[in-house]
């Protein structure tokens, strides 16, 4: 039986090629988006290269959607392998002009929904002492762009929760990482494109020789 990967936010861009990628290495791909339109073309999409694809409709920063997704993903499949966390809250809005309230909403979005989808597929892993959470990081963790203020405070977080997480769960042999992707996501840029960020993934899951990969 075919490994599964969950990927949460999906889209264009970085968790499609992450998509096509892990689905060409045969695992099953189970896509978590807010909207049906967008998940039903990149599921066709799938399938039309000949890989095993589902989508199911849930906001990231509600727990009770999420629990009810993987409770359909759970109905198709025993064990999800692999949780790719994309989600995040993209807005340019100056620090100074963010509120407590809307750093706190994005927050949620940008860093918990991270530990929402952990607390759904950790018992399970617990159990086989397998799996594995792979969150997608940004160059604002470690430079902060101001005009991005609430974004930068949630790709500081994802840096965070992925070496303390990583340090948390090895001891049960559930590995968790980040790719950094400092730069501009582009399909020109060679280094940006999302299909070198999707092989970054792929490297990092299956080398497991670090918590973080910098591209």
């Amino acid at each position: 039986m075919s490994k599964v990967i969950v990927i949460i936010g999906a889209g264009n861009g970085i968790s499609k090629s992450v998509a096509e990628k892990f689905g060409n290495e045969q695992f099953s791909v189970c896509l978590i988006s807010r909207r049906k339109e967008k998940l039903e073309k990149i599921t066709a999409e799938l399938i039309e290269q000949g890989i095993d694809a589902y989508y199911f409709t849930a906001d990231a920063g509600d727990t009770d959607m999420m629990k009810d997704a993987f409770d359909q993903i759970w109905e198709k499949f025993d064990f999800v392998d692999v949780v790719h966390y994309n989600a995040a809250k993209l807005k340019q809005v100056n620090i100074i002009n963010e509120t407590s309230d809307s750093l706190t909403r994005d927050f949620k979005l940008n860093v918990g929904g991270v530990m929402t989808a952990l607390k759904l597929v950790l018992p399970d892993m617990e159990k086989k002492n397998s799996g594995a959470i792979l969150l997608t990081g940004g160059g604002f963790a470690l430079q902060p762009n101001p005009n991005f203020g609430s974004l930068a405070i949630g790709k500081a977080g994802i840096r965070n929760l992925a070496q303390s997480l990583n340090e948390a769960l090895k001891e049960k042999q559930i590995f968790v990482g980040t790719v950094t992707v400092c730069g501009l996501v582009s399909e020109q840029s060679q280094q940006h494109s999302p299909k070198n960020i999707a092989d970054k993934f792929w490297e990092l899951y299956t080398e497991k020789n670090n918590w973080e990969i910098q591209v």
